[in-house]
Order: structure tokens, then C-alpha cells, then sequence
């Protein structure tokens, strides 16, 4: 009887594993999976619509480098679709320096057909100031058309996402790119680190772990914002440079750079359930942070 038990036992645990190895994950996460070592294993998963052209996926997953909780959010932007578009925001819509939360800089934009449907923090930013380290263009126009001296903070002030006058996003350094782009920018906001240049992971100098945002872009014109929450054991711990970098390069992304963090990183969206600003992620400070600027897709047509 009880070698029976035993059987029996070994048969359910064989079949429990073999269900859990079967488990039908979302695109983005069963990328990640293929073709990173980052996950070791995962918790939950979901993805949905936020209207189309716009997806956000969330993942709560244990790491293989320590087996750490992490929570990441993903916004996908297919900016073919005619009726999305990303949009550089400061506090006030004004053109200059000043601190907001991404909700309160949405308000300012948000107007009949030009509907914001989702926002991620942005640049890199003097606390005292609120001066942004990198670029700031909107709407054609260079509210700062240089970047702010990073020796300092070498993580900083190095690169740019930006969106230029045919629409297509784009992503280049300070030194050979933005010379040579800077006339074709519709919108653009400042960004630190590479984390993938020119389809290669670029191996990173700084391990620490924290609350962090990136985007990367691909040939085909789709924008992922990726914003991870950190700082709290038993919720999220946060992720390095390196592994940011594997999560954008398993997507398959040809450029990808690293956007402020830490307390900064916000994921809000206009929920497609509730018509209703909501931050997703949960931001390290305990609400969401005032800062220098963001970037909100916006819908054309939504109602």
C-alpha cells in the first residue's frame, strides 16, 4: 500500500511538472524566455489591448541571477497604425523646465481627438533645477537643443529617443547621431546608457540593481517602453543594465537605451475598462514622482 502511495505520489508531481512546462505564455514573455537567460521561472503573465496599436504586458517573473521577485511592464507601440503617436510631454505643456507627474503632464495634452492613452517617464534631470540632461524637442521646435554636461553622472545625458518629421522613432548618441538627425526631429527627449546598439548587447560597467524604464525600437517602427518596479523584497527588487538589455535584445530590437529610474519610473495608462489615468507599476517613492518630462502615446481618434 504505501509503495503504491509512493507511485501514485511521483505520478502527480511528474504530471504537475509536465503541466506547468505546458503553460501557454504571452509573446512577449515566451520571447523572453527563448532567447534570454533572464527569467528562472514565472509567476504570473498577462497582456491585453489598451486600443489598437498599443499593448501592455505584465510579467512577474523570479530571476535567474538570484532568484530575486521582479515585476516588469511592457508597453508595445506599433506606430504604423495611423491613429498612435508618441509625443515628447513637459510639466504645464510649456516650453521650458519645471516638475509634474506624468498624469498631471497628461492633463495638459489630453484634448479631443488627440486622447492620451498611456505615459512613461522620461529623461535623466537636475533635482534641484529640473533641468533635463539630454534634448528636448516639440512639435519641430528645440526647446533645448544640447545636451547638459554629464561628467558627473557618465551613465546620463548620452543618447536620445526621438520621433522624426516622417514619424518613423529613432534612437542615436549624442556625439555622431544627433548631429546629423537633429534637423529631421519632430519630438525628442534625452536617455542614458545603451542597452542594445545596432542588434548587439552591450556589456554594461554598473551591476546595481534598481527601479528602472528603457525603450528600445525596432525596423518596423514598433516602440517598447519596459519599466520594472525595484526597491521592495517581497514585491519587485528591480534589474540591472545587463539584463535590461537582454529583455530588449530578445525582442528583437535595433537600438535600445536606458531612460531615468529609481523613484522616476512610472507606467500610467488610460485603463480600456475604466475610463481613468492609472499608474500600473508601483513606484519606489510610494506615488508616483514630479519630474522633468515624458512621453505620451497618444490616439487620434479615440473618443
Amino acid at each position: 500500500m504505501l509503495m503504491f502511495f509512493f507511485l501514485v505520489s511521483v505520478a502527480c508531481k511528474k504530471e504537475q511538472t509536465q503541466q506547468t512546462d505546458l503553460r501557454i505564455f504571452s509573446a512577449l514573455t515566451e520571447k523572453i524566455k527563448q532567447n534570454s537567460d533572464v527569467m528562472a521561472n514565472v509567476f504570473s503573465d498577462t497582456t491585453f489591448q489598451i486600443q489598437p496599436g498599443v499593448e501592455e504586458t505584465d510579467i512577474h517573473y523570479q530571476s535567474q541571477s538570484g532568484g530575486l521577485s521582479t515585476k516588469i511592464f511592457i508597453l508595445k507601440i506599433d506606430l504604423k497604425n495611423p491613429d498612435v503617436k508618441l509625443q515628447a510631454a513637459t510639466p504645464y505643456d510649456a516650453p521650458g523646465y519645471g516638475s509634474q507627474t506624468v498624469p498631471e503632464m497628461a492633463k495638459y495634452v489630453d484634448a479631443a481627438n488627440n486622447r492620451v492613452i498611456a505615459g512613461i517617464n522620461g529623461d535623466f534631470f537636475n533635482t534641484s533645477s529640473y533641468v533635463p540632461l539630454g534634448i528636448i524637442y516639440k512639435k519641430g521646435v528645440a526647446i533645448k537643443p544640447a545636451f547638459t554636461d554629464n561628467t558627473d553622472k557618465p551613465q546620463q545625458g548620452l543618447s536620445f529617443l526621438g520621433i522624426l518629421a516622417n514619424g518613423k522613432p529613432y534612437i542615436g548618441d549624442k556625439e555622431t547621431d544627433y548631429p546629423t538627425i537633429k534637423s529631421q526631429l519632430k519630438e525628442a527627449l534625452g536617455a542614458g546608457v545603451f542597452l542594445v546598439k545596432d542588434y548587439k548587447k552591450i556589456t554594461q560597467s554598473i551591476p546595481t540593481v534598481d527601479p528602472r524604464t528603457g525603450v528600445g525600437i525596432t525596423d518596423d517602427d514598433l516602440v517598447y517602453f519596459i519599466v520594472v518596479d525595484g526597491r521592495n523584497f517581497y514585491n519587485s527588487n528591480g534589474i540591472n543594465y545587463q539584463e535590461m538589455g537582454k529583455i530588449m535584445y530578445a525582442f528583437g530590437v535595433k537600438n535600445a537605451v536606458n531612460l531615468d529610474g529609481g523613484g522616476s519610473s512610472t507606467f500610467m495608462i488610460k485603463h480600456p475598462r475604466v475610463d481613468v489615468w492609472q499608474i500600473r507599476n508601483k513606484p519606489s517613492d510610494g506615488s508616483p514622482r514630479a519630474i522633468a518630462n515624458s512621453w505620451l502615446i497618444l490616439s487620434k481618434s479615440k473618443p
